[in-house]
């Protein structure tokens, strides 16, 4: 077993210790691939997600040679707190091995209360989705500009909140594949960033037009540029898709 608690958050140093034997007692937020639960610890709500096994070579591979998915996420929440880009706060990071081979990994954070921004893009022109609609591009360019590029930057892992005051607020999730260049991105790796929203065409043009402006791009190239990017993605995913398809048909 290794794991590593923030600093700040040594309360929670026996929880993580004992994480494995009451895991499945928290309250489920999602399954699937991974796994995420809620935990109250004293008055604190948390959140845990434990990812899915690896396979027998990333197990040597995230043993030796890479670092997990869980430690990834929670330095790259780390450093996305030093950008002053939202994210839920890290707290710790967790990783379980068997015979020397990492098995069951997990990632510590704060609770958030925040919302899929997938509501809003599938719903998207309902009159109740422009407040997140027409704020959502100025926090694709700020994190753009801050050089972040999360590679897995779909309509699921951006997530929305408004206050009581009535303003919008953002953060991003699943973010163990993120690469920071230290720099703004330029017009084109901005671009290919955002073709992997994966929403309804007519939100993604309408985002990527209100985004260019805020660029000082011209609206109606960005537009174009982005739908032929994006129809790429969507092409090469559709064909991996299919081949995955046929291949577990084969495996049958």
């Amino acid at each position: 077993m290794k794991f590593y608690i923030n600093p700040s958050m040594e309360r929670f140093r026996s929880f993580i210790e004992t994480l494995p034997a009451h895991f499945d007692t928290g309250e489920l937020i999602f399954q699937g691939r991974n796994t995420i639960r809620a935990f109250t610890v004293g008055e604190e709500k948390i959140t845990v997600k434990r990812f899915r096994k690896p396979s027998a070579i990333n197990k040597l591979i995230y043993g030796h040679l890479r670092k997990s998915k869980a430690r990834r996420a929670y330095e790259h929440a780390t450093e996305l707190c030093r950008l002053v880009i939202p994210t839920p706060e890290p707290i710790g990071w967790r990783e379980d091995y068997h015979h020397g081979l990492i098995g069951d990994t997990y990632l510590i954070t704060r609770y958030s209360d925040y919302r899929p921004i997938s509501e809003m893009t599938n719903a998207f022109p309902a009159p109740h989705t422009f407040a997140v609609i027409d704020a959502l591009p100025a926090f694709i360019a700020e994190l753009h500009r801050k050089g972040v590029e999360h590679h897995d930057f779909n309509n699921g892992n951006t997530q929305w909140k408004i206050d009581a005051e009535g303003h919008c607020h953002f953060e991003v999730i699943d973010i163990n594949r993120m690469q920071f260049r230290g720099r703004e991105l330029t017009r084109k790796e901005s671009l290919l960033n955002l073709q992997r929203i994966n929403c309804p065409m007519t939100a993604y043009a309408y985002i990527l037009g209100r985004y260019g402006e805020l660029r000082g791009w011209d609206n109606y190239y960005s537009q174009m540029d982005g739908a032929h990017y994006y129809s790429q993605f969507v092409i090469k995913r559709d064909r991996r898709n299919r081949w995955k398809e046929l291949l577990r048909g084969k495996r049958k």
